[in-house]
């Protein structure tokens, strides 16, 4: 099922995000990438010497591609013509390393490093909520920008790719890094950025000459149910609100005819009565609407969609009912709504995150108050809540 949906709603906006650390050189680079049918345009692209202020700007709403190129991480060429380059190869341990791989020819071109390594930068993003879909090591990637650059040698990162004819042929190590600036189309980049233009491209353009440690989490699961129920959401959205729109049309339409009839029948008895029983069917059709919500300046689907969006990942919703009835309506009973009203009904495994997202609800200028009406344990120690949300 997820395949089926990966495929209908692709997800065309990434964060390639960037963590290069060398024993002089801390960088730490957020490139947000856009692909729009056949380009690939770089939307942000923000350098930092902080961790910290890398965080601050990362958009927790957009899926993030990770590459890690830090001490520990290694880049090594094998010549698969070499017995000794072989059997190096066949001794390692795949389950227990992260690695980038680039294969050309009789060579393979690796950036590869223990998997604590990279486990210890994912542990940090994750703690902050950020959707981590894919895992790329190294500075290597470049080399797929080749065709764009025009030139035999690419400083990548802390590497000298060396190419002919566009082709990689080796690479060394840099023990000082120059700062180098690379044009991309329209874009200028940096030798740090440089790889994680390559990256993107890959991620949107699958090379075959590329191979990696597969990364197993269910955060590209989470981004496309999201992708999903946001355009769902936003569709049901928009037909509602066009449906209201033709309704009341059609009543001011319908209201203009029936006005043109009362006049003509003025003289009429019959036609008066007539008159009178509209005038009463209209003033009860006046305070249902009223009384229903729909005459304020937001519909009662906007303060839904509202709470909807502000509920955090920790809580799941049971009910939403907006202006509830009374009571239990019986057979031939006047139906009686409470205007006004919101009851939102859920349960939460994580009571810090209740509490907060309580705290944002008052942020809210259309909510007049709310009351917690219940709030209990059920066996499994998660907590039921019910909340009324008064709208003002």
């Amino acid at each position: 099922m997820i395949t089926i949906l990966s495929k209908i709603f692709k997800i065309n906006c990434i964060q390639v995000v960037g963590i290069f650390q060398d024993a002089d050189t801390e960088k730490y680079t957020l490139l947000t990438f856009k692909k729009t049918k056949d380009k690939l345009d770089i939307i942000e692209n923000k350098s930092f010497t902080n961790f910290n202020s890398l965080i601050e700007v990362i958009d927790v709403k957009i899926p993030v591609i990770l590459s890690v190129d830090v001490r520990g991480v290694l880049n090594k060429k094998i010549d698969v013509t070499s017995e000794i380059d072989l059997a190096w190869q066949k001794n390692i341990d795949f389950d227990s390393i992260y690695h980038t791989s680039y294969t050309l020819k009789n060579n393979i071109f690796m950036s590869f490093c223990r998997k604590n390594v990279v486990e210890d930068w994912l542990a940090i993003l994750e703690s902050k909520k950020i959707q981590i879909i894919e895992v790329y090591t190294g500075s290597l990637l470049s080399v797929l920008l080749a065709d764009n650059l025009n030139t035999n040698i690419i400083v990548s990162g802390n590497l000298s790719l060396n190419l002919e004819q566009n082709e990689l042929l080796n690479f060394t190590k840099l023990e000082s890094i120059p700062d180098l600036n690379y044009t991309i189309g329209e874009n200028l980049v940096s030798n740090y950025t440089l790889p994680l233009y390559g990256i993107a491209l890959h991620y949107f353009v699958q090379n075959e000459s590329v191979s990696k440690s597969e990364w197993k989490n269910k955060s590209i699961d989470e981004v496309v149910y999201r992708k999903v129920f946001s355009t769902f959401g936003l569709t049901m959205l928009v037909v509602f609100l066009v449906t209201l729109l033709i309704s009341y049309l059609l009543i001011q339409h319908y209201s203009s005819k029936n006005a043109e009839l009362n006049i003509q029948n003025v003289y009429s008895n019959k036609a008066y009565q007539r008159i009178i029983s509209l005038e009463e069917q209209k003033k009860d059709k006046e305070k249902i609407i009223k009384d229903s919500g729909f005459l304020s300046d937001k519909f009662l689907s906007y303060y839904s969609y509202e709470i909807v969006k502000s509920i955090p990942n920790s809580i799941s919703l049971n009910e939403l009912n907006s202006a509830p009835l009374q009571r239990v309506v019986k057979h031939n009973e006047k139906v009686e709504i409470t205007p006004g009203v919101i009851l939102v009904k859920g349960i939460t495994i994580d009571e810090d995150g209740f509490n907060n997202w309580l705290r944002n609800l008052k942020k809210f200028d259309w909510i007049a108050k709310f009351e917690l009406e219940s709030l209990k344990k059920d066996k499994r120690n998660n907590t039921l809540f019910s909340l009324k949300i008064l709208i003002k």
